[in-house]
């Protein structure tokens, strides 16, 4: 659960960050035909296998922006001083619940994948997801921070 959520972040740390870069930016849909080709290679999907998987991965992923981005908006009332304690807890339990609506469409999802992948392709594409968003955080951290 943990680390779907974190893998979430990773993904929208990423975004964010690259956006904001000057030496290399990516666009929404250059960072998805990477994100898409690396994917591709690494879970050995074919052209076809790829072709019916990927619209429903970034189906998924967009669900999942959009409980992660009204957790996170309910989450920035917490920076007002004025904050109470009840609202600090309804916060915890927004993200919580916003974790848990996460984890029921990954099972939703994992059967729409069983019908284009076999267990082992969506096993080796939820492998390669994270190797590329680790690989993309190091090459962030490797670029210089651009001077404002």
């Amino acid at each position: 659960m943990k680390r779907y959520l974190l893998l979430i972040m990773t993904t929208v740390l990423c975004l964010s960050v690259h956006a904001q870069q000057k030496k290399e930016k990516y666009s929404k849909e250059e960072f998805q035909a990477k994100q898409e080709a690396y994917i591709t290679k690494q879970a050995g999907l074919t052209a076809e296998e790829a072709s019916k998987f990927f619209p429903i991965y970034y189906e998924l992923k967009k669900k999942k922006k959009e409980i992660n981005n009204l957790a996170w908006k309910n989450a920035k009332k917490g920076k007002e001083p004025q904050t109470t304690e009840k609202e600090y807890e309804d916060i915890l339990n927004g993200f919580i619940a916003a974790e848990e609506q996460n984890n029921a469409l990954d099972k939703e999802y994992l059967k729409k994948y069983q019908k284009v992948l076999s267990n082992k392709k969506i096993y080796m594409v939820l492998r390669a997801e994270i190797k590329f968003h680790r690989n993309m955080l190091k090459i962030l951290q490797e670029q210089p921070t651009p001077k404002k």
